[in-house]
């Protein structure tokens, strides 16, 4: 569960709600300024095809949650589902103690249910996970790691809070290893999508995993900070760019360079929006659920 304290009120959106804003934005992304949609890269040998696996890939990357935020855990701060990286003593209603105690297997789900239709979108999910863990150990690090950090997650001192037990993640990572060489296997076996796994076009597509990601993070997170995102793809992997993210009010973000197809695209992204009065008589899945799911909207238009 993602949660934002604004004004009298909290937002909760569930994770795989935020993931399909991702994919809204990927959907979206190309256009103006030299940024070439996914997929559509220089040479690439069929884009529509390679495009449509990118952009699910994107949006179903956090799919391995459901079954988590069906049935979310209570704080006994608010009464409301606990929030990933909500401060907390590491017990079970703390999120990243069941991120510590286990949820590696949150990944498993999400590429088992991409990858006997959609193996190249199951591979991006997986490499999506496997740099947020991957970065926190120096022998598992290429020379070019800081093009692998996630925006949000990816700094050294917060990506170590997302490991306590240095054994686990390593084991869940050695075993992601193993299933990201079976789906490469596969998708080496198919024509139309078979060169979509050269480094420029795979780590290109990952990276834009990661930027969505996190655009959708800092939305539903309500980040009023400006940020200065390094490493973006324009063009392709060999041309990348550093994007501004500034807040200009409330519901409006200006980019810079402005990157989407529509200026002024604007996003809606679901959540329940709980207020600071409950009744009395409300127990904590009550009240959450009592909560109506809205539409929080937003809109990107040029910085500058």
């Amino acid at each position: 569960m993602l949660k934002a304290r604004v004004n009298n009120e909290t937002w909760m959106i569930q994770q795989p709600h935020h993931a399909q804003v991702s994919g809204f934005l990927a959907a979206h992304w190309g256009g103006p300024n030299g940024f070439v949609r996914p997929g559509f890269e220089k040479n690439a040998t069929h884009p529509a095809k390679w495009r449509d696996e990118i952009v699910l890939g994107i949006a179903e990357h956090d799919n391995g949650w459901w079954e988590t935020e069906a049935m979310p855990r209570f704080s006994a701060n608010d009464g409301l589902p606990v929030g990933v990286g909500e401060a907390a003593p590491l017990t079970e209603e703390n999120e990243f103690g069941a991120w510590h105690a286990g949820g590696f297997e949150r990944w498993f789900i999400g590429i088992d249910r991409l990858e006997a239709h959609h193996p190249y979108a199951a591979l991006l999910t997986s490499m999506h996970a496997y740099w947020l863990y991957a970065v926190v150990f120096e022998d598992l690090h290429t020379e070019d790691t800081d093009l692998r950090r996630h925006f949000v997650f990816g700094s050294p001192e917060v990506a170590k809070g997302l490991v306590s037990d240095e054994p686990k993640a390593r084991a869940f990572l050695a075993e992601l290893s193993n299933v990201q060489a079976k789906l490469i296997g596969r998708i080496a076996k198919d024509p139309t999508m078979a060169r979509v796994l050269e480094p420029e076009y795979l780590d290109n597509h990952a990276r834009l995993l990661q930027l969505f990601d996190s655009m959708s993070l800092y939305l539903a997170l309500n980040d009023t900070d400006t940020h200065e995102l390094p490493h973006v793809p324009r063009g392709g992997w060999h041309d990348r760019i550093t994007l501004t993210w500034k807040r200009l009010d409330d519901r409006t973000i200006g980019l810079d360079p402005y990157p989407f197809d529509t200026e002024g695209l604007v996003v809606s992204m679901p959540a329940r929006i709980v207020p600071d009065t409950p009744s009395c008589s409300d127990q904590p899945m009550s009240r959450f659920l009592a909560s109506p799911l809205q539409s929080i909207e937003f809109r990107f238009v040029p910085l500058s």
